[in-house]
């Protein structure tokens, strides 16, 4: 099991909402992969090894921030959870195809064989697949039935355009492409930024966001919680690199044979990057200066992100 995140320096408030949002994300998500009239072909290899990526044990970092964020704007919970749902499909998609024998080649996810080394390549690329696709169809079901306690259609639209930037050119699969073409001597600070920005930041902007849109934020609301964000999910990256550079498990617990990817401990040192994430950090809360106390969680979430411990 992958440990909760660490919320031991956190208030017993925070602690609750994270716990909460965990057990909610992991009650829901086995009922959301396919519908109830889906009946599984028992020689189809696909749906078990979608199930094995999207329910193995994970912190819900991001669906936490979507309810961190919502609950800024009183947003309705149930549509918080499955937001965050669908964010968090999406990010089990991007750690089977990061662990490919073609990217990472990683053998090990959070402690366990990864999805291809279980299920074989192709059923992993697929399953990816089918977790993306999943993604937005949730989205979507969301805005058909806003009557009965979805999402309003043009939210699940702004929701859909939002989570497909963070996808692809402008987020995950850019950081990922520009992530493999760069080697520790290509590293420059600001190559690392870009990467980290679109591969890890990307996502934690579209949690954020995601949970600005269904409390109803204004664009001037949007703008401070999207700032806060990109600098929370970067600050998350730095902090994760820092633990496996230690040997603990980070967020992924995976073992790569890919050469080590450049990251910012390698490119400014340990003392440098512990640096960095406390700045980072602190322009994520001085970003949220306009929502005073309605944003003590959230400010509370980064620090909490950026001393953790695992």
């Amino acid at each position: 099991m992958a440990a909760p995140v660490d919320s031991s320096a956190s208030s017993p408030a925070l602690s609750h909402l994270l716990a909460e949002v965990r057990a909610a994300v992991d009650a829901r998500l086995p009922s959301l992969l396919a519908g109830d009239a889906h009946v599984p072909d028992p020689r189809d290899p696909l749906p078990s090894a979608t199930r094995e990526a999207l329910l193995s044990p994970g912190k819900r970092v991001r669906p936490a921030l979507v309810v961190l964020a919502g609950d800024v704007f009183e947003a309705p919970r149930p549509r918080l959870i499955d937001a965050g749902c669908a964010i968090e499909m999406v990010h089990a998609a991007s750690l089977v195809l990061d662990d490919l024998p073609s990217m990472d080649d990683a053998t090990l996810r959070r402690g366990r064989p990864a999805l291809h080394v279980a299920h074989g390549e192709g059923n992993a690329i697929l399953a990816a697949v089918t977790l993306l696709s999943r993604a937005f169809g949730l989205l979507a079901e969301a805005g058909l039935h806003a009557r009965r306690g979805g999402i309003p259609g043009s939210a699940a639209l702004d929701l859909v355009s939002r989570l497909a930037d963070a996808s692809g050119l402008l987020g995950l699969a850019s950081g990922q492409a520009l992530d493999l073409a760069t080697d520790e001597t290509d590293a420059t600070f600001d190559r690392l930024e870009t990467i980290h920005a679109r591969k890890t930041g990307a996502l934690f902007v579209a949690s954020a966001e995601f949970g600005a849109v269904l409390g109803g934020a204004r664009q001037n609301e949007l703008s401070a919680v999207r700032s806060y964000a990109r600098n929370v999910g970067l600050a998350f990256q730095i902090v994760d690199d820092l633990l496996e550079t230690r040997g603990d498990a980070g967020e992924t617990g995976k073992s790569a044979r890919r050469a080590p990817a450049p990251t910012f401990v390698r490119h400014v040192g340990e003392a440098g990057a512990r640096t960095l994430a406390a700045e980072l950090t602190q322009h994520a809360l001085e970003s949220l200066k306009p929502f005073g106390k309605k944003a003590e969680l959230l400010r509370e979430f980064a620090e909490m992100l950026r001393d953790r411990k695992r």
